[in-house]
């Protein structure tokens, strides 16, 4: 337990996995309480995502672009725009959780060994730095990579080339989110199942914590330096999860930088990141609070479920879009569903936001998940957290096509034979997965080689910061299924180079070390760290990026898992929850609970969540 200068106002526990419990006698204090949690246990971290909203980060990574890019898309302009005009309880609020981050800063710093190997020390929060670090988080996880791309796209080969390259089945979304009524469940109370996916990061992006007054008492996922839980909560009458919509919320500024352009986002224009919305949040106790609060939501446009004790359970879609004109709120599509329905999201395209984007993620997840809640006509938390482990490639039905309709000889064909007889499924001790992985990479790479695509390598005048988005290779290799399905038409010879491939493949098998390697020998996940030799080991991994279990490799480039589940959780209305991150709750990489909910995260275990309301 801590205190401080609010003593006997708030106080600091935390459970058996070092998750925090903040308390408070008024919502102030709480606050206080959680940006005192946030400095200790993720000071370095939040120090990081504070000086990239400032446009200073390079003092702690080194020479980047990143710097130029804060700065050109305004991130300290807007971060201080959003707590100009706060109404006077949402800024009492910010206000409270910025000191508590400013008494916890001196502990968490002597926690944090980073800041002695690179040579600083934390400074001073201000009222705007919670709203930077938000900036910070979803700047780059719109469709703002995706418009570059299409623009390269354009200049290279012509508009039609973005039926080839830029369209359904590209795996750079992966978050999963599912409600099923009571009637579908052993409590007889609704249930969300949620996992949400980005870049892995050490620690990860999202802290496990539990926030009480007197009057309210919600567990849920914050961003580190950010008050409260915006994407996922549950106050015991209520429950959250978000999705991405997959929206066009972002347009390249018509005045933006060569090598470093920058988005025009609508918090930007408006000057509101929704702050008020995420404290509303906090106090909600029925589905119409939630949804309400919501029409104040700004960036990323979200597709949410929403389920409420009361038995009903809601989905709707929240935030703003860039117009010519300035910003308008995206249409909510809010619906109630029936008893015994279940909804799923998972970045597809869907009626509810089919209009508002282009690029969406392949449908496999989303039928996958809806294929796997048919077995059963109710569900508990285990078989829902089962769910979100399922490995099975939703893809795989088209590469198995494409290799039934080829023949090879010796090796190749030894090869081809065996990936025929797979089961399609990417489990981490599968050497018939890592088999298939190994064709696939040969196969993006021959394609990426071909002539037809040769002016796609000229030199992109970006900035290095932007290759996971307008790589060739890369590209080919998230969009592969889609070049397989209309790639004849483009004059690209599959046929050939599926066999070509399959040569590659059984070259590459014969030669140590990667003779018959597993899946998860090669699918493991850097855990991307500002100071390297920190990082924290990862253990091997399943799924994939056409998977439920959608830890996105990049083919052609790289088997590394850069993208996964960065939480996954099942809420409960009236029956246990569960939850568990990557690593663990606390920073410090040596610290007891930096990393005890590793292997449960990797095995697909939940931690259950003890709640008194």
């Amino acid at each position: 337990m801590s205190v401080g200068v609010r003593a006997g106002r708030w106080r600091v526990e935390r459970d058996a996995h070092g998750i925090p419990h903040c308390w408070g006698e008024t919502l102030e204090d709480l606050a206080f309480a959680q940006g005192w949690s946030a400095a200790v246990d993720r000071a370095w971290q939040i120090e990081v995502e504070r000086r990239r909203s400032e446009a200073t980060a390079s003092v702690l990574i080194g020479p980047s672009d990143w710097d130029d890019f804060a700065s050109r898309a305004a991130l300290p302009v807007t971060a201080r725009a959003a707590v100009a005009d706060l109404d006077e309880e949402t800024q009492a609020w910010l206000l409270a959780f910025v000191d508590g981050v400013n008494a916890g800063l001196p502990e968490g710093a002597s926690r944090a060994p980073e800041f002695a190997s690179v040579g600083v020390d934390p400074q001073e929060w201000q009222p705007w730095s919670p709203a930077g670090v938000f900036l910070v988080q979803h700047v780059l996880m719109g469709n703002f990579g995706h418009e570059l791309w299409r623009r390269q796209l354009r200049q290279q080969l012509g508009d039609d080339a973005l039926d080839l390259l830029s369209h359904e089945g590209v795996p750079l979304g992966g978050s999963n989110a599912w409600a099923l009524t009571g009637s579908r469940t052993i409590s007889g109370a609704p249930v969300i199942a949620a996992d949400p996916h980005r870049v892995l990061e050490a620690p990860g992006i999202y802290q496990q914590v539990r926030l009480s007054t007197p009057q309210i008492d919600v567990s849920g996922l914050a961003f580190a330096g950010v008050p409260g839980v915006p994407h996922f909560g549950h106050a015991g009458s209520v429950a959250w999860a978000v999705t991405h919509a997959m929206a066009d919320y972002q347009r390249i500024a018509p005045d933006a930088d060569r090598a470093v352009p920058h988005p025009i986002s609508p918090s930007t224009i408006d000057g509101d990141i929704g702050l008020a919305a995420m404290r509303r949040l906090l106090l909600a106790r029925s589905i119409d609070d939630v949804d309400a609060t919501l029409d104040g939501w700004v960036e990323p446009v979200n597709s949410l479920v929403i389920a409420g004790a009361d038995g009903r359970v809601r989905e709707r879609v929240a935030g703003r879009l860039v117009t010519k004109g300035g910003t308008v709120a995206a249409p909510p599509a809010r619906r109630d569903l029936a008893d015994g329905e279940v909804v799923v999201h998972a970045n597809d395209r869907r009626a509810s936001v089919a209009d508002l984007g282009r690029e969406f993620a392949a449908p496999h997840r989303a039928r996958r998940i809806e294929e796997l809640l048919a077995e059963r006509d109710v569900w508990d938390t285990d078989g829902l957290a089962a769910i979100q482990m399922d490995t099975a490639l939703g893809s795989w039905p088209t590469f198995r096509l494409l290799l039934g309709g080829v023949a090879a000889t010796g090796a190749a064909e030894e090869a081809r034979t065996r990936l025929l007889a797979w089961d399609g499924r990417m489990d981490a001790g599968s050497s018939d997965a890592g088999l298939f992985a190994t064709w696939r990479s040969e196969l993006v790479r021959l394609v990426a080689e071909h002539p037809r695509l040769a002016p796609l390598h000229e030199p992109t005048g970006l900035s290095p910061m932007f290759a996971p988005w307008v790589d060739p290779v890369a590209r080919v290799g998230a969009g592969i299924e889609r070049v397989v399905h209309v790639g004849r038409e483009w004059g690209l010879p599959l046929d050939e180079l599926t066999v070509q491939a399959l040569e590659r493949t059984a070259d590459a098998v014969a030669t140590p070390p990667r003779t018959d390697a597993t899946w998860g020998e090669r699918h493991h996940a850097p855990f991307v760290r500002v100071v390297p030799d920190l990082a924290p080991p990862s253990g091997p991994i399943g799924g994939d990026g056409d998977c439920v279990l959608a830890t996105a490799a990049a083919p052609g480039l790289s088997d590394l898992c850069w993208r996964g589940p960065t939480a996954r959780l099942v809420w409960s209305l009236d029956g246990p929850s569960a939850w568990v991150v990557p690593l663990g709750a606390d920073g410090p990489h040596h610290a007891p609970h930096a990393h005890d909910q590793h292997e449960s995260w990797r095995t697909g275990e939940l931690i259950p969540i003890e709640r008194t309301t």
